[in-house]
C-alpha cells in the first residue's frame, strides 16, 4: 500500500485554505527550495518535488475533492473515480504558473528528481503523465526567472506609440541591479494590459526569463477614459450655451474647433470621431466633448444688469 502524503502539511496551509493562500504557500517554499539555489542538496530536490506534488493536487478543485474525500482510503477512491494510466497526460500546466520548461543550472530537468510518490501515481496515473510539470500551460506562463515592472504611461503615449524608455531597480541575490530598457508601445494599450518582454528577465543556467511590464495610464486633468473613448470638459459661458458658438475642444493632437449648438445645457456632448483612443486594428475611438456652463469670476455691472432683465423676463 502507498505511503499517504498530508499535502496540506507539505504546503503548511489548513485544510479550509483558499485557492490564494495555497498559491502563495506554494510559491514561497518552491523558492526556497529551488534546484538553483540548492544545488547539490538532495533534501532540497526532493523537498521541491514534494511541494510540486502537494500544489499540483490541492490546487486543481477535482484532484483536491477526491483526496479530500478519501485521503488514507485513497486506494478506493483511485479505484472508483481516479484517471485510468496516462489519463493524467491531458494535464500538461505548470503549476502556480510557473513555466516548468525550467532547465536547473546544472543542465537537468526535473526528471532528475526521479518518480512521484506511490500516493500520487496510483491517484493521477504517474508522473509522467504530467509531462514533468512542462507543456502547455492554463494560463499565461510564468517562470521562477520572470520579472515585473510597472510602466507609466501618458494618453498622448497612447496615442503616438512609439518607443519608451524604462529604468527600474531590482534584487539579484544580496545585491541591488538597475535596468534600463527601450520598450516598444503596441497599439491598442489600456491601462492594466501587460506587456511581455521575452528574455529581458533574470539569468541562470545559461537561461533568461521574460520581463512582464504592467500598464498603468497617468491621470490626466483634460481627459477622462472610458475603453476607447476619451472625454474632456469644455466650459462654456451662459450667452454661448444659450445663442451658439465656436469652441475650443482640447484634443491629444491639439486644440479643435467645434460648433456649438445654440440652447446647449451642461451635460450636452459633442462627438468628435476618430479623436480617442487608438485600437489595434488601427482605428481610433472617439472624443466627448462634455458642455459645462460656467459663469466668469466677476461680472461686470453690464453683465450684472442684463442677468436682472432677463430674470424680469421670466
Amino acid at each position: 500500500m502507498p505511503d499517504f502524503i498530508d499535502y496540506y502539511s507539505v504546503l503548511g496551509v489548513p485544510k479550509t485554505a483558499g485557492e490564494a493562500e495555497i498559491k502563495s504557500a506554494y510559491r514561497k517554499l518552491a523558492l526556497k527550495h529551488h534546484p538553483d539555489r540548492n544545488q547539490g542538496n538532495k533534501a532540497a530536490e526532493s523537498k521541491f518535488k514534494e511541494i510540486n506534488e502537494a500544489y499540483e493536487v490541492l490546487s486543481d478543485p477535482k484532484k483536491r475533492a477526491l483526496y479530500d474525500q478519501y485521503g488514507k482510503d485513497w486506494q478506493a477512491g483511485a479505484g472508483a473515480y481516479g484517471p485510468g494510466p496516462g489519463a493524467g497526460r491531458q494535464q500538461r500546466r505548470g503549476p502556480g504558473g510557473f513555466q516548468y520548461h525550467y532547465q536547473s543550472s546544472g543542465g537537468q530537468g526535473f526528471d532528475q528528481f526521479g518518480d512521484f510518490s506511490d500516493f500520487f501515481k496510483s491517484m493521477f496515473g504517474g508522473a509522467e503523465g504530467f509531462g514533468g510539470f512542462g507543456g502547455m500551460q492554463e494560463e499565461e506562463p510564468r517562470s521562477q526567472l520572470d520579472m515585473e515592472a510597472e510602466l507609466r504611461l501618458t494618453v498622448e503615449d497612447l496615442i503616438r506609440g512609439g518607443h519608451k524608455q524604462l529604468s527600474f531597480a531590482y534584487r539579484a541575490g544580496r545585491r541591488t541591479e538597475t535596468r534600463d530598457i527601450n520598450v516598444k508601445l503596441p497599439r491598442g494599450l489600456r491601462d492594466g494590459a501587460t506587456i511581455r518582454l521575452r528574455g529581458q528577465g533574470r539569468e541562470a543556467g545559461g537561461r533568461a526569463g521574460d520581463l512582464y511590464l504592467k500598464i498603468r495610464v497617468q491621470p490626466d486633468p483634460r481627459f477622462r477614459t472610458d475603453g476607447d473613448d476619451l472625454y474632456a470638459e469644455v466650459d462654456v459661458p451662459p450667452w454661448d450655451a444659450a445663442l451658439g458658438a465656436e469652441i475650443s475642444v482640447p484634443s491629444p493632437d491639439g486644440p479643435v474647433k467645434v460648433k456649438l449648438p445654440a440652447g446647449s445645457d451642461t451635460g450636452r456632448k459633442l462627438r468628435l470621431s476618430g479623436r480617442g483612443l487608438p485600437r489595434k486594428e488601427g482605428s481610433r475611438g472617439d472624443l466627448y466633448a462634455v458642455v459645462s456652463i460656467r459663469l466668469p469670476h466677476r461680472l461686470s455691472p453690464q453683465q450684472l444688469d442684463l442677468f436682472k432683465k432677463l430674470k424680469d423676463l421670466e
